[in-house]
């Protein structure tokens, strides 16, 4: 059962601004509520009241400029990403939304829920990164804004203060020429990642983010020339890598396991959006618009 709480229903960001300030600590944001009230349920979290956001309309909006740049609300679901026709280099967001959880929980399920559970599997992570991606905060006593690889600081726990609220997730225009994201799972359907990533190029460089292999989601970065090399043509992205990830072993898989499905996954995606890039390929632009 869930442990008892006062519901407060904010529609404005003002409202969810003065109830935290009010509540201090006791208070927890609500948004899509499909982590929070399962760690409610499991007694992990006892908050006293719960601010819901979701009715907060410009949180629930996506905004692609004509210059290219969007901006993704933090209450917009999971399902109402996917539904959104984004420019043909943000294909890797695309195919992370499509692979977190199921039909029904990504109608739930929000992109800011993603990011502040702050798990170094969340799958909106690889593809934020390397597209370079920055969050809007804001609290009573002003606003900031941060890069992605900032955000996390362990499992479970990111940087955002007492009283802010995660408003915006923010990518540039034209970050990528072609990205990718990738998924390795215990079963068929829905599952955790035992490792996941992302791979963009860009006019003259290549990100790689990857996930469920550190204790924070991970961006690593570099010049095609720098990693490519040997006969499997990216020997240099894969030296990078394993000096970088120190994946544990837990409930999903052995921590050697990981190392091994991570730079097969890398490898994946590198060798098919390398050739992408090469052959000028893709599946072109899309529409902007706001929903």
């Amino acid at each position: 059962m869930l442990p008892k709480f006062s519901y407060l229903k904010a529609l404005t960001l003002e409202d969810a601004l003065k109830a935290l300030a009010d509540h201090g600590p006791e208070a927890r944001i609500l948004a899509g509520g499909t982590d929070l009230l399962v760690s409610m349920r499991g007694g992990v979290a006892a908050p006293r009241h719960l601010v819901d956001i979701k009715h907060i309309p410009e949180m629930s909006e996506i905004r692609i400029d004509k210059d290219g740049s969007i901006a993704v609300g933090a209450c917009v679901t999971i399902n109402d990403l996917m539904a959104v026709d984004f420019p043909s280099g943000c294909d890797a967001l695309c195919q992370a939304a499509s692979a977190l959880a199921t039909n029904q929980v990504r109608n739930r399920a929000t992109v800011g829920g993603n990011l502040c559970n702050a798990s170094p599997a969340c799958d909106l992570a690889p593809p934020l990164m390397v597209l370079a991606a920055r969050l809007r905060l804001v609290s009573a006593g002003g606003e900031r804004t941060i890069d992605l690889e900032d955000w996390f600081v362990c499992p479970k726990q990111s940087c955002i203060a007492e009283g802010e609220i995660l408003v915006e997730v923010t990518i540039p225009a034209h970050p990528a020429v072609s990205s990718g994201f990738g998924k390795r799972q215990r079963i068929r359907g829905h599952d955790l990642a035992v490792v996941n990533a992302a791979v963009a190029f860009g006019a003259d460089s290549v990100k790689i983010a990857v996930g469920a292999v550190a204790p924070t989601p991970l961006l690593l970065e570099g010049s095609a020339e720098n990693l490519r090399g040997g006969e499997s043509g990216w020997d240099g992205a894969l030296a990078l890598l394993r000096e970088t990830v120190a994946p544990i072993d837990d409930v999903r898989a052995s921590g050697a396991y990981r190392k091994l499905m991570v730079e097969g996954l890398v490898l994946h995606l590198l060798q098919r959006l390398g050739n992408v890039k090469r052959t000028g390929g893709g599946r072109g632009g899309g529409k902007g618009g706001a929903r």
